[in-house]
């Protein structure tokens, strides 16, 4: 019973670790150029579209830990199996693994984007995606604790790149912001939607829950995450929508990085060089939980092991990446994740709490566990 009861005790996170996990997984990519999408579809009213957006995430956070509360211990894989039985259940599992996997590879194909355009333009698409997979890899095999381990330090080892731009905030045409309020109220609800695209990862709770101790501080920690989410996408879009002309901004893709430029220091000339190479600790904990999140899936499915699982997926996403050559194919890629991404984690959880309500209901509120 003993030694039962430390194997168990090993595997609770404390509730303060899910500010992290949900930011650094709301925090990869799409950072780097999240700007120009945006602006592309709200103009210099882009800062509106995020808050928007905030209010939308904050809403979301409120039904998934809703739904959590009501399981539990019940992560959401058994969720859906209590809700809609085994086959059903199995079937809405497995299309949530698919996106988890294709988040995955998203994730991977843009920074290897980045890498090739700022750093190593001859390097093969698959050699990157290799290395990154092994690393993701090794990180899950050390277990939950490992990746939000790997989640914690991310964060405190990439957050002062915030105060990088201080440097372009020096430069910002206040001019660049007027008139305000010119774009349109569906322009404005499209640049939340291009914005959703980016916070994706917030999806993570629904996962980890079970792991979490302390469970009734889950539900504040995971706003205080998503609040520095948009906290810094704020910032960024802010400055850059300042620092470029509009139609400068519309050509840049990663607006973010491409500001680092005017950074230097008197030992390093070329600043986003090192920022570039720090990006790869930012999407390092989306890569290791959109893998476990995927694996625990399969696992819960086909009662196989995780550990297996984790290599074969890791090989069917090598091969997969190594079709996608052309940046336009990564984007029509990417958007088609996004897309699913939005359906599947900003809007399904609403009707989804609505179930778990009625049914809660139904049984007179005893609580499903």
């Amino acid at each position: 019973m003993m030694n039962t009861a430390n194997k168990k005790n090993s595997v609770v996170l404390s509730a303060y670790l899910v500010f992290f996990i949900v930011h650094t997984n709301q925090t990869g990519v799409g950072i780097a150029g999240i700007q120009r999408i945006i602006f592309l579809e709200a103009g210099q009213d882009a800062w509106i579209s995020i808050i928007i957006s905030y209010i939308g995430m904050a809403v979301v956070v409120y039904a998934m830990c809703y739904i959590l509360k009501t399981f539990e211990n019940k992560d959401l894989f058994q969720i859906h199996k209590l809700l809609f039985g085994k086959w059903i259940g199995n079937i809405i599992n497995l299309v949530l693994v698919l996106y988890l996997l294709a988040g995955l590879m998203a994730i991977l194909l843009g920074y290897t984007e980045i890498v090739q355009a700022w750093i190593f333009p001859d390097l093969e698409t698959w050699a990157i995606v290799l290395i990154l997979l092994l690393i993701s890899i090794y990180g899950v095999y050390g277990g939950i604790k490992t990746i939000v381990g790997v989640s914690f330090l991310g964060f405190f080892l990439t957050i002062w790149l915030i105060f990088m731009l201080v440097v372009p905030i020096r430069y910002i045409d206040w001019t660049n912001f007027f008139p305000i309020m010119e774009a349109s109220p569906k322009e404005l609800l499209l640049g939340a939607y291009k914005t959703s695209f980016t916070v994706l990862g917030l999806e993570m709770l629904l996962f980890v829950y079970p792991y979490i101790r302390d469970k009734h501080r889950v539900h504040i920690y995971a706003q205080i995450g998503v609040f520095f989410t948009f906290a810094l996408i704020f910032a960024v879009t802010f400055v850059a929508v300042g620092y470029y002309s509009g139609e400068q901004l519309e050509k840049t893709i990663w607006a973010t990085l491409s500001m680092f430029k005017i950074v230097q220091f008197p030992n390093l000339e070329r600043f986003e060089f090192l920022a570039v190479s720090l990006w790869l600790v930012i999407i390092l904990p989306n890569t290791l939980f959109m893998l476990w999140a995927a694996t625990k899936g399969l696992k819960r499915i086909f009662n196989l092991r995780q550990k297996s699982l984790v290599i074969i997926t890791s090989i069917l996403v090598l091969i997969c990446s190594i079709f996608f050559q052309k940046r336009a194919n990564i984007n029509e890629f990417v958007d088609i994740v996004g897309l699913f991404g939005f359906y599947s984690i900003f809007v399904y959880p609403i009707p989804l709490a609505v179930i778990v309500w009625i049914r809660k209901k139904m049984k007179g509120g005893v609580q499903t566990r």
